[in-house]
């Protein structure tokens, strides 16, 4: 019987890694919409587990979180570097390019299902009085977590 157990937990951790997806999103100077620093996609929604591959376009951007659901889901991936992170924990994250976040460059990201989105909303109203381009489509974005 405990062999029994073993093999079952084996099985239903093998699983969740085996359904494990890995997402890309863009950091790019100009999107494929014309529109001025931007991640691309803007907005994503992954399961609980999935890894996002930020990849730069050039040297000057990076990614790194300034909303999430608690401090062990903070990241700041290095300059100009495609860098895969993981995520474990359900909730909505907030990502910005650093040097360009005053231009507008921020992602929004829904990991799992059926998020509050109230604190990701209220760290961007923080945020969006320093922002001077696309805060519509950041909005937009934020409007979207479920």
């Amino acid at each position: 019987m405990k062999k029994f157990k073993i093999i079952t937990l084996c099985l239903l951790l093998c699983s969740s890694f085996v359904s494990a997806k890995e997402h890309t999103v863009k950091l790019l100077t100009q999107g494929s919409n014309g529109k001025m620093m931007v991640f691309e996609p803007l907005f994503i929604k992954i399961a609980v587990g999935d890894s996002i591959n930020f990849v730069p376009a050039d040297p000057s951007h990076n990614a790194e979180s300034f909303s999430v659901p608690s401090d062990k889901s903070s990241f700041k991936t290095p300059f100009g570097k495609a860098t895969k992170i993981t995520f474990s924990e359900k909730g909505a994250v907030l990502v910005k390019c650093l040097p360009h976040v005053a231009l507008g460059m921020v992602a929004v990201i829904q990991v799992g299902e059926n998020v509050d989105s109230s604190k990701a909303k209220a760290d961007w109203e923080k945020a969006k009085a320093s922002v001077v381009m696309n805060k519509e489509a950041i909005d937009e974005a934020i409007s979207q977590i479920k």
